[in-house]
């Protein structure tokens, strides 16, 4: 039977139970836009959905099991817990190193997978072997948690006897683990810019799309944070009072990643925001467009053609749209390209050749001037 320690006592085991709980509410807020943007424009799910909603129920088990060992000293200089709570404390300690391990890599999988559906030759290969390997070393260092020791209950019960490997090949190997992820972190963050160089684009889209698929890097500076703490924990002789920053900054990495991958799935979301008010802008407005406009009808009523200026004003309008939606469309290809891929605001996937001008056939419903390079007639529908 445990006995619980109230948090008045224990600020620290208070602190990460509202670090990690702010963390956990931010991740869900960015995770379920997400979700609603797909399904609000009826897109079904794809591999890096599943993986981005396995990883955050992970975290949920990482945060619950480090909420209840919290509760029950964690936090506290070792010698003021209760004896009786060493063994779910190492218990919960495995399950939340554990699933926070693996969150971590499931996460930045979520997003490499997105990349993977937009990239082609060596692009392709090279996120392939990155994510290989992330999963790979991820996954080991998971399974140490629970056979670092002999016998491998000595992992959650140090009472039992028994030798653990040492403390240097654990922190040695954290530490190269945590590397790698860092640089899949910049990785993954910098490759979007590489793949839009191809594509003509209006530079604020151009600019707009890659930062929003470059917010990763905030998770590679949060494992960076987090690698200087592992050599003071692991070495120091008080695992629960210590750890507070290796666990505050190992959740907030993949709560981090979680909300980046989520970021440029939210889109259509922020078009949406904005339709009615760019809309509204193709309308005459203030004193400029009053002149304009009277301007125009006193042209029709003078020279008799009002109805014909009027059609070419509209087309005007409609040329206008026609461009911006294909400097958009260019980096589509044959098919649905980054636009299509993160939605625009009306449920279907964009024709790139139909706004490309007919590149295919010249046809007469090709409107927009981006001739950029082709995704090798993908098809990314999320």
């Amino acid at each position: 039977m445990v006995t619980y320690v109230p948090l008045s006592t224990n600020p620290r085991g208070a602190t990460i139970i509202a670090v990690l709980w702010t963390m956990m509410t931010l991740s869900l807020t960015f995770l379920s836009l997400r979700i609603y943007s797909k399904l609000v424009r009826a897109r079904r799910f794809w591999l890096d959905d599943y993986f981005i909603i396995a990883s955050w129920i992970l975290l949920l088990v990482s945060c619950a099991s480090s909420t209840a060992n919290a509760r029950i000293g964690f936090g506290l200089p070792i010698f003021q817990v209760p004896p009786e709570n060493f063994l779910p404390f190492g218990i919960q300690s495995n399950i939340s190193g554990f699933a926070s391990i693996i969150a971590v890599a499931w996460s930045k999988t979520s997003f490499g997978i997105t990349l993977l559906r937009l990239s082609d030759g060596w692009m392709k290969w090279f996120i392939i072997v990155l994510l290989v390997l992330l999963n790979i070393t991820h996954y080991l260092s998971g399974i140490f948690f629970w056979v670092s020791c002999n016998p491998p209950a000595k992992t959650w019960n140090v009472m039992l006897p028994g030798e653990c490997w040492p403390t240097y090949t654990t922190v040695n190997y954290s530490l190269f683990v945590g590397a790698y992820s860092t640089f899949c972190d910049f990785a993954l963050a910098l490759l979007p810019w590489r793949l839009l160089l191809r594509f003509n684009m209006y530079n604020r889209e151009k600019i707009g799309v890659a930062v929003a698929m470059s917010m990763g890097i905030f998770a590679g500076i949060a494992c960076i944070v987090k690698m200087t703490t592992i050599p003071q924990v692991l070495y120091g002789d008080d695992f629960s009072y210590d750890s507070l920053p290796l666990v505050v900054w190992g959740f907030v990495e993949p709560s981090l990643t979680i909300m980046a991958a989520s970021i440029p799935m939210m889109r259509h979301l922020f078009k949406a925001f904005r339709r009615d008010t760019d809309d509204d802008s193709f309308q005459p407005r203030g004193p400029s467009a009053n002149t304009a406009a009277t301007t125009m009808t006193t042209g029709n009523n003078s020279v008799g053609g009002g109805r014909e200026n009027r059609r070419a004003a509209e087309r005007a309008n409609v040329n206008h749209r026609a461009e911006m939606e294909g400097a958009s469309a260019s980096v589509a290809g044959g098919g649905r390209g980054l636009m299509g891929f993160f939605g625009r605001g009306q449920g279907r996937e964009v024709n790139a050749a139909e706004l490309e001008g007919g590149r295919r056939g010249g046809g007469k419903e090709g409107r927009g001037k981006g001739s950029g390079e082709s995704l090798g007639d993908k098809r990314v529908g999320v």
